[in-house]
């Protein structure tokens, strides 16, 4: 899994083409991150952190999924 901020969206939809890899998982954040104080930093990641859940947790659910 990648975490990129949505400024490099395209291009990470162009490097899992390029690379063989359209179904790798990207979690996308608010952009940007370096410049920003750090609880502004730790509110985006309580954002993001349901989505990077399920992220993590779908290859599993599709395992149980086909061996049921």
């Amino acid at each position: 899994m990648t975490v990129i901020t949505h400024a490099f969206d395209a291009l990470a939809k162009s490097e899992k083409e390029a690379f063989g890899a359209p179904d790798h998982p990207v979690l996308v954040v608010q952009h940007p991150i370096g410049t920003v104080k750090l609880d502004e930093v730790n509110k985006r990641a309580d954002a993001a952190f349901d989505r990077l859940v399920e992220i993590l947790v779908e290859p599993q659910q599709r395992k149980a999924a086909v061996g049921s």
